[in-house]
């Protein structure tokens, strides 16, 4: 698959509308973030549900859903900043209206249980999305916030250099790159939500997950058929998971069958490392070159 793509660089003024189409998030990490985004000279537009609570959600199902459709269907608002993720984005996508946005395309940017609305606008809306730091998150380190702001100016080159100890299993592939969050994108196999991922360099993380459950989920992939029909495997950061040789070495076992290449250590997900990649765009990973690079840019120059 190929995802729509087309986006145009923001500059001074621009509008970025802020969601929390998950869980409740701390004010001053709300603030920081906030702060980054003026700072670059960009009109901060939150949702006006965005600071409620019930529970462990962000407001109820329809106050999520009212503010993530108004800044989906604005076409006021140029780009779009989840603040954080947690639990509570995939309540929403049975009530999504994908169809009423599909060509009103702006760029959308999270991680985590955000992966559920990367996939549905994926699938759903033929988008292509943004796997990067929540708005929480940008503060933590400048390199966060400054992979954010270059996307939004349009500057990323979307490339990334391999190391050779990076390597699981050599290869050269074309495809579009997929994923997220692993726990979330397998809850999404056999909905209507999940997107073809034939040919695709499933990218995926995930954080605090015990190595067993971690096999759980690559054998979910592999029952679901998941696993036979990828380009390849991305694999980004699995923070306060289990030792990572003992997570490749895992995961190698269950692809043991394929013949797509595999590599590790990827700048993406919940560690201090968390820069932004686009989803749904064609890649070329060349182990061989040993390098990661978009084959076209999502932006128009």
């Amino acid at each position: 698959m190929r995802c729509k793509a087309g986006f145009r660089s923001l500059g001074p003024g621009s509008a970025v509308a802020l969601v929390a189409p998950g869980s409740p998030f701390e004010a001053a990490d709300y603030e920081e973030g906030a702060r980054i985004l003026r700072g670059a000279g960009y009109a901060v537009v939150p949702g006006r549900n965005v600071f409620k609570r019930q529970g462990y959600l962000a407001g109820t199902d329809e106050e999520r859903l009212e503010d993530l459709s108004q800044a989906l269907l604005d076409p006021a608002i140029e780009a779009i900043i989840c603040i954080r993720g947690g639990y509570g984005s995939g309540r929403l996508l049975a009530s999504i209206p994908f169809e009423s946005f599909r060509d009103n395309l702006k760029p959308f940017i999270g991680h985590s249980d955000i992966t559920f609305l990367h996939l549905g606008l994926a699938g759903l809306a033929g988008w292509t999305t943004f796997h990067g730091p929540n708005l929480v998150g940008m503060s933590e380190t400048a390199q966060r916030s400054q992979s954010v702001l270059d996307v939004l100016s349009g500057k990323s080159s979307f490339r990334w250099r391999l190391g050779a100890e990076q390597v699981l299993r050599p290869g050269k592939v074309e495809g579009p790159v997929l994923g997220g969050n692993l726990s979330c994108l397998t809850r999404l196999i056999g909905t209507p939500y999940m997107p073809d991922t034939t040919g695709a360099l499933l990218l995926i993380e995930d954080r605090g997950e015990a190595l067993y459950r971690l096999d759980r989920m690559m054998n979910h992939l592999k029952l679901a058929s998941v696993l036979p029909g990828l380009g390849a495997i991305l694999l980004g950061d699995f923070d306060r998971c289990a030792r990572v040789d003992d997570i490749c070495a895992m995961i190698m076992a269950h692809v043991s069958d394929y013949d797509f290449p595999v590599v590790r250590g990827l700048p993406f997900g919940h560690g201090a490392r968390n820069e932004v990649i686009p989803l749904g765009a064609p890649f070329l990973l060349d182990t061989n070159e040993r390098e990661i690079s978009i084959l076209q840019t999502p932006f128009v120059r």
